[in-house]
């Protein structure tokens, strides 16, 4: 969101930012009572209303919702007669964890289902049953209402798998456009020139960092694995780069850090178990010319060609994890490799290309020529 605001503003369009936090979301009440705002929230539909009183967008442009603010802040822009896009991050509106992964694996239980009894018995939601189920009775009220296709203009997925999932799901197909994300700035190729693999993001079961370990643990022969990041599994992290000769484990760096931390990587790995959005990290090592070594799942296949920009293998599977790593460290290529990796960014994620994808959508929303002269408002 921050990205295209930056980008927006920098090319003449008007921005306002109306956000909200969840950090009051602790204990049982304070998660039952976020979990039946997703029904309707007053001070959510308030504020959005008074925003568009003071700002008078020509767009309202909604990148997250839950639980703040509630869908009813798509009503009441129909209501006030402003056209809505929102992008879907997750897969919020199907899944109760907006993740399709439970218990170590994907889950698809409640995809398409009625009821979605699964999520609530599992307590999906902030592992609250009761939460689970307010938060999904409001969710299913929401589908009843059909609030994502008669309320919300455009509905933006991040890559093809993700609008498949969500037609799946049971939202109409020529409601839901595919736009990546993108960097607001080109960091401009690299040299590629240190010798190492990186792994930066969130330590968390999902993104498969122990399985990553897993690997080097049982591969000595591997090359350098440098981790960059921080979360709920940093002490397993830092205890197997204490006694890993080959791994080290960098801790929470920022944005810029990690840029140049994969602008000399020989490689960026992403041992994802889940179906990610559309990771940023692969998208800035994409930019500096860093190919990407990725789980065959999800979004990964569109973003990465074999041999070409990257590698894949097979999700959860150490053994094809090892072979992959081993094969692309010995690939005669590695240079070639890295002019596709740039090529791509500069064809699919650069900031140029996304700016075009966005002023085309806010074109067909809007059926006017050019919105550059147009206020937008991201919610």
């Amino acid at each position: 969101m921050q990205s295209e605001r930056k980008l927006l503003a920098e090319n003449g369009i008007a921005v306002e930012l109306l956000e909200a936090n969840n950090d009051g979301i602790v204990g049982i009440r304070g998660k039952l009572e976020a979990a039946l705002a997703v029904f309707y929230s007053f001070q959510g539909t308030d504020a959005l209303r008074k925003s568009i009183v003071r700002f008078r967008p020509d767009i309202v442009h909604v990148h997250n919702w839950f639980p703040t603010f509630s869908p009813g802040i798509f009503w009441t822009c129909k209501q006030m007669r402003v056209p809505v896009v929102h992008t879907l991050h997750n897969y919020r509106l199907l899944c109760a964890k907006a993740s399709f992964f439970r218990d170590g694996k994907i889950c698809e239980d409640c995809l398409g289902k009625a009821l979605r009894i699964s999520g609530v018995l599992h307590g999906c939601y902030r592992e609250s049953r009761a939460g689970t189920a307010a938060a999904t009775a409001g969710m299913l009220s929401h589908w009843k209402l059909g609030t994502w296709w008669k309320a919300i203009d455009r509905l933006i997925a991040l890559s093809e798998f993700a609008k498949n999932k969500l037609v799946e799901g049971g939202l109409p197909s020529d409601k839901v456009i595919v736009k990546a994300n993108c960097l607001d700035n080109d960091p401009g190729m690299r040299a590629g020139d240190g010798g190492y693999f990186l792994y930066a993001g969130r330590l968390t079961e999902e993104k498969g960092i122990r399985v990553l370990l897993e690997c080097w643990k049982n591969g000595p022969d591997l090359p350098f694995l440098r981790i960059a990041g921080a979360g709920p599994l940093e002490e397993e992290v830092r205890q197997a780069a204490s006694t890993l000769s080959n791994v080290e484990w960098l801790g929470p760096r920022s944005g810029e850090e990690v840029v140049d931390l994969m602008g000399k990587a020989k490689a960026l790995v992403c041992p994802s178990l889940w179906y990610e959005g559309m990771p940023r990290v692969v998208i800035e090592a994409l930019a500096v010319g860093t190919p990407v070594l990725a789980s065959r799942l999800g979004t990964y296949p569109e973003m990465i060609t074999p041999y070409q920009t990257g590698m894949l293998f097979d999700p959860n599977h150490p053994e094809s994890m090892v072979a992959c790593m081993r094969e692309f460290h010995a690939h005669p290529d590695y240079l070639q490799c890295r002019e596709k990796a740039r090529e791509q960014f500069l064809l699919k994620y650069s900031p140029e290309v996304n700016l075009s994808s966005l002023q085309a959508i806010y074109e067909q929303v809007l059926g006017t020529k050019s919105p550059s002269t147009q206020s937008m408002q991201p919610a």
